[in-house]
């Protein structure tokens, strides 16, 4: 078995580099390259952590201090004193100005001490959602990795349908022929060549929808890659040195709890809902501020003064209707929804990794079956051929089978191409990306 399918991998590894005239060529790699520079997905999923990044930073900046220059012009009814009442009784206290227009300029400062854990949590938080961010970049770069990887096995065997269709048509073409023969020399009636013609009609057509479905299956694949201009024509290499090797069940579902970035974006997520809960209830703290100001006032006559201030500001919530505590139970309950997910996340990636062994095992047992059955699909064809020319079958019998060979070729690549698809499916649910050539881990 291990035989057949290295000498069908060296086949297509070996079929010309270029279908077409001016038609670009890429293997795997090249594929899964060129997509993951240009899938427009990507690139926004690229964005996300950039802005991320910036919240990240600006959470970061709320524990800093803030200075902020302000100034103004306020007019009054009465006169105002433009500065307090300054001096001493010893050294003579002196009175200010007055005047209704007052101007003032200068610079405010608040320096955060205390917030009841908020300032750390809110940095926390920023973080997790940066790292899961770049959790779901990783995904994304995944996913695409098994799209391109699926469709580029799906176009390989579409192309073997292909071959193994037109290969159909030429044999019923060279039947027909010999029927055409026998019926001139009057051998056989003329329902056998009208059979023989209705089939051909029916494997030219089936033939034309598999060549259909390969332009649509190549169009596809452009459009993942992320190629602009979907006129350009490409082919692919083919297989070359897949690695069949993977881990067992266990260690796959193991793996796939320490690799896959949704399940570890999802962790952080249960993060997150734990800090906000926590976020909510440092609001029912107090608050403590250092703030101070440095500013310059002076009435109509542009004769500006200087003051400052310096102080220690405590706040303490009281009584807010009550929205602390709603604030506190809603973030519970998405502490529990986000569990919940966790769990139901935990069973989907169990059961992905499940079906990929299955489907692993069950195409591996269905390619021994149908290299079995297209071998003797081959050798009935031709006795069948020789009876018919020998007088010694119908022509029936010759397009059964012809029917019975396409019909083992198309479940034998079908079968080939569903393990290749199923390996990438494994490495994909485990989360690993998945390249051709790349051992299994």
């Amino acid at each position: 078995m291990k035989t057949l399918i290295l000498l069908f991998s060296i086949i297509l590894t070996a079929h010309p580099a270029a279908a077409e005239d001016g038609a670009i060529t890429y293997s795997l790699e090249e594929v899964i390259a060129y997509g993951l520079k240009n899938n427009s997905r990507i690139r926004s999923a690229g964005t996300d952590i950039d802005i991320e990044t910036s919240g990240l930073r600006s959470a970061q900046a709320d524990r800093m201090p803030r200075l902020d220059l302000g100034g103004g012009v306020t007019k009054y009814k009465y006169p105002t004193a433009v500065t307090p009442i300054y001096g001493s009784p010893t050294s003579g206290i002196v009175f200010p100005e007055f005047d209704r227009t007052l101007y003032d300029a200068g610079v405010t400062f608040v320096l955060p001490l205390y917030r009841g854990g908020r300032l750390d949590r809110g940095v926390a938080i920023a973080e997790l959602r940066k790292s899961i961010a770049e959790d779901l970049f990783r995904m994304d770069r995944q996913e695409l990795v098994y799209n391109l990887t699926s469709l580029y096995y799906k176009i390989l065997q579409i192309e073997k349908l292909k071959q193994a269709n037109d290969e159909s048509v030429k044999q019923l073409e060279a039947h027909k022929k010999n029927v055409e023969l026998f019926f001139k020399a009057g051998t056989v009636p003329k329902v056998e060549l009208l059979k023989t013609e209705t089939e051909l009609a029916h494997a030219r057509q089936t033939a034309l929808i598999t060549k259909n479905a390969l332009e649509s299956a190549y169009e596809l694949l452009k459009t993942f890659m992320g190629v602009e201009d979907m006129s350009r024509k490409i082919t692919l290499t083919g297989v070359s040195g897949v690695d069949e090797r993977y881990p067992s069940l266990d260690e796959s579902v193991n793996a796939a709890f320490t690799k896959r970035p949704d399940y570890q974006a999802l962790i952080k997520k249960l993060k997150i809902a734990e800090e906000r809960v926590g976020l909510a209830r440092g609001r029912r703290w107090p608050a403590l501020n250092v703030v101070g100001d440095f500013n310059e006032r002076s009435g109509t006559d542009n004769d500006f003064k200087e003051n400052w201030t310096l102080g220690l500001r405590l706040s303490m919530p009281i009584f807010d209707g009550g929205a602390i505590s709603a604030d506190v139970s809603r973030s519970k309950m998405e502490l529990l929804k986000a569990k919940e997910d966790e769990r139901a996340l935990r069973l989907e990636i169990t059961r992905e990794v499940r079906d990929a062994h299955l489907s692993i095992e069950n195409a591996a047992d269905r390619i021994n079956a149908a290299s079995t059955a297209v071998e003797s699909a081959k050798e009935n064809l031709r006795i069948e051929q020789l009876k018919y020319k020998t007088g010694a079958g119908t022509s029936t019998d010759v397009i059964d089978a012809q029917n019975v060979l396409l019909r083992a070729e198309t479940d034998y690549y079908q079968a080939l191409y569903d393990k290749f698809i199923a390996l990438a499916s494994l490495r994909r649910a485990i989360g690993e990306v998945f390249a051709e050539g790349e051992a299994g881990k």
